[in-house]
């Protein structure tokens, strides 16, 4: 006589099913850096693309206009790359070229490092510095071919990044037709939109329709449209499409940053107990050290949180409780380590090979950006975010069973380790700590090298 055994529960059954959660935070975020950013235009004091003495200026007169200005510019270039990930995840299956192609633009654009100088306005009102020596300074900073290079992907990427999306959007028809062709039109507007501040604002109120059309579809979405069920679950395929291509877009942008963090902190030429001046005078004389670190950390910008993003991929249907705390600390944290641009250390670097610059004007600049509130919140958000959402996100691995013990365990006492060197001045153990970190991402980056299509997304609609 036959005997029928009931299938063994999968992993699923038992596993939290967080993918409503994602969609609604990610609805809920998608507008919301573009809306910051639009108020930034009405409130900052001075015209849009004005010169740094007409900024001064501005700062001086409307000092907390000015400050509002740098807080919404802040909370957009922390909230800018999910957002922006989260519209191109509604059409990335119906229209998975054209998504690639914009999202690819996007998020170089966003994950650009400018050299704003907005907080170099504020700063200089602030502390009564010359306006014309400020100004010298700033030409000689925005002239420096890392920070053109970097401007140039963000006017390029945006711009032509969003005519794509708006097309994708329109293809993939997730969005009405009129909301994909204005955020469409949105990118060649940011540059040609006439009048002045308001005109600077409507052109992203535009981008923000777009987006908020975005939020729609997700919330609309079902969850097997959204994203992979939890669960263990696997799959054969590894077919030629867009999937291959963001799975090594991620897997080669996942290890530089955790890298570039290791080389660097070992060699920065001075201790982090040393006095402002003497941190500054420092810096100026390691001219080798600063025109590195602007070219190379230039590259390593654009490639944003995608390190920890590599590890959450592989646990986040496995352990999605912990993978999505740690991704809420995690994705801040390390999009907060290049969100104040790099005009600290291109100041550095031309008061070492510039006579002409002022170099106590110079130093009461770099001073006032180390010590800015906007300046105290990044820092605040990258330690408390990248510490404990590294060690969350190890943990997920740890529990996932998916990693090697040792490895897990290595990624979950990296950042604690980097927190010892910082807090004892010993330098060498920063190279351990840091180290495990990258360890720990180039595996998962080599392991999404492996996976198949069909394990790291859903397939495209073919229609």
């Amino acid at each position: 006589m036959a005997t029928t055994l009931a299938p063994t529960p999968t992993a699923a059954v038992q596993t939290r099913d967080l993918r409503r959660f994602w969609r609604w935070t990610l609805a809920i975020l998608a507008p919301l850096p573009i809306i910051a950013l639009a108020l930034e235009m009405l409130v900052v004091p001075w015209p849009v693309g004005a010169n740094l003495v007409r900024a001064i200026a501005g700062a001086a007169d409307a000092p907390g206009r000015a400050q509002t200005s740098l807080w919404l510019s802040l909370f957009f270039a922390i909230t800018v790359v999910p957002a922006t990930a989260a519209v191109l995840w509604t059409a990335r299956r119906a229209a998975p070229k054209l998504t690639l192609a914009a999202g690819i633009l996007l998020l170089l654009a966003f994950s650009a490092s400018l050299a704003s100088n907005d907080r170099v306005a504020v700063v200089a009102a602030q502390a009564g510095l010359d306006p014309t020596k400020v100004s010298v300074i700033d030409d000689l900073v925005q002239a420096n071919p890392a920070i053109g290079v970097q401007f140039l992907i963000f006017l390029l990427g945006q711009t032509v990044g969003f005519v794509l999306l708006g097309f994708a959007l329109w293809r993939a028809r997730v969005t009405p037709g009129w909301v994909a062709l204005l955020l469409g039109l949105s990118g060649p507007a940011h540059l040609l939109m006439p009048g002045g501040n308001t005109g600077a604002a409507a052109s992203w109120a535009l981008t923000a329709i777009g987006y908020a059309g975005a939020s729609a579809a997700l919330l609309r979405t079902r969850d097997d449209d959204f994203d992979l069920p939890p669960g263990d679950t696997s799959a054969a395929s590894g077919g030629r499409d867009a999937r291959t291509t963001w799975r090594w877009l991620l897997a080669l942008a996942a290890v530089p940053l955790a890298l570039f963090v290791t080389v660097f902190r070992f060699q920065l030429p001075y201790r982090d107990s040393d006095a402002p001046r003497e941190i500054f005078d420092k810096l100026v004389a390691a001219t080798t050290f600063e025109q590195a670190a602007l070219a190379i950390g230039g590259v390593v910008a654009l490639t944003g949180c995608a390190g920890v993003l590599a590890v959450a991929w592989h646990t986040r249907r496995r352990t999605p409780l912990l993978t999505t705390i740690g991704l809420f600390l995690a994705v801040p944290g390390y999009l907060a380590l290049f969100a104040g641009g790099p005009y600290s250390d291109a100041l550095a670097y031309i008061t070492g090979t510039h006579p002409e610059v002022d170099r106590e004007v110079a130093f009461q600049l770099h001073s006032g950006l180390a010590t800015s509130p906007q300046s105290d919140a990044l820092g605040l958000v990258f330690v408390a975010g990248h510490l404990l959402g590294t060690i969350l996100i190890g943990v997920a691995l740890w529990r996932a069973r998916i990693a090697p013990t040792w490895l897990a365990i290595g990624l979950i006492v990296s950042q604690p380790i980097h927190l010892t060197s910082v807090l004892t001045g010993v330098r060498w153990l920063d190279l351990i700590g840091w180290g495990l970190t990258t360890v720990g991402i180039a595996w998962a980056a080599w392991r999404l090298i492996h996976t198949p299509n069909d394990e790291f997304d859903l397939p495209p609609v073919r229609r």
